[in-house]
């Protein structure tokens, strides 16, 4: 309840919206409780010498499965074409090209470029905070409601093969015939809060605890040969990540650093879906689990 309202001047609290819960999408709820974490009874040889400790775990949802490749491949894809949409935007922003352009890359103009249609906030926040960073279009709006082009022969214009190209790996390094994508540019930024460090130094200014993550988030395919030195894995090399064969299978070849990119990406992905319902309440971050949570569910409950 707010001033003026009418609360009889007594204690209500303040009214919000309904809420719902809703379980995440593929995960399981794990309920809170409590085990014995540390050193087991039948380690004989004393291998394990953490000392053993009764840890209490809240109750937290985790995916049923494993990440799919194909779900992996959804954040790559995501990443991929992300970056395409900005380097299309941002050559026809400096060749003059809008989305009034038709057949040429105009089409993937940002669209912000035309500010009529703005609220009086979007159109404040442009003039006064897009822009500010290195590259000068940091914020802005880039254009998803075409779809790209991969077929070569039909390129709207040369500008457009000119962006294709700077994705793909040079000639000299294809074979072939086949050009392939450069996954070092697949690369993913994301912001986060240090709370740990926040917490540590009360005294410390916000900016100085927001963190920038840039992470390659390609897969390393090359870990069947690495890790496997005497079997033939060149076929899993090649294709275990991106074939349709093996998309229900788990992804493998990804950092601790990827993985954790991948839950940013999950986060802004669902929440960008829920900024488009009326009322709808974002979801909370999705993470990796901690240590005593992997061990509790492993357990399943024992």
């Amino acid at each position: 309840a707010s001033c003026g309202s009418k609360d009889r001047g007594e204690l209500v609290g303040v009214k919000g919206k309904k809420w719902h819960p809703e379980k995440p999408y593929g995960m399981e709820l794990i309920p809170g409780g409590a085990y014995i974490m540390g050193k087991a009874d039948d380690d004989l040889a004393g291998i394990n010498d953490a000392p053993a400790k009764t840890v209490t775990v809240r109750a937290f949802y985790m995916d049923a499965t494993e990440i799919t490749n194909s779900e992996y491949r959804q954040f790559v894809h995501w990443v991929r074409d992300s970056i395409v949409r900005m380097r299309l935007a941002v050559l026809a922003d400096e060749v003059g090209l809008t989305q009034e352009d038709e057949g040429t890359i105009g089409e993937f103009a940002f669209k912000d470029a035309d500010t009529s249609n703005m609220t009086v906030y979007e159109k404040y926040m442009f003039e006064n905070y897009t822009g500010l960073g290195p590259t000068g279009y940091e914020g802005r709006k880039i254009n998803k409601d075409i779809d790209l082009i991969f077929d070569t022969s039909e390129y709207i214009d040369e500008y457009y093969a000119e962006v294709m190209d700077t994705m793909y790996l040079p000639l000299e390094e294809s074979y072939n015939g086949q050009r392939t994508w450069d996954v070092k540019k697949f690369k993913f930024q994301y912001n986060y809060m240090d709370i740990k460090e926040a917490a540590k130094n009360r005294g410390i200014a916000r900016k100085d605890v927001i963190k920038k993550e840039e992470v390659e988030i390609y897969p390393d395919t090359t870990v069947w040969i690495r890790d496997f030195a005497y079997s033939y894995n060149e076929p899993m090399h090649n294709d275990y990540f991106w074939h349709d064969a093996y998309g229900d299978y788990p992804v493998v070849g990804v950092t601790w650093k990827q993985a954790k990119a991948f839950c940013e990406w999950r986060t802004i992905n669902k929440n960008t879906y829920q900024k488009s319902k009326k009322g709808a309440a974002l979801v909370n971050r999705f993470r990796l689990p901690s240590e005593a949570e992997w061990e509790y569910a492993a357990r399943g409950g024992l």
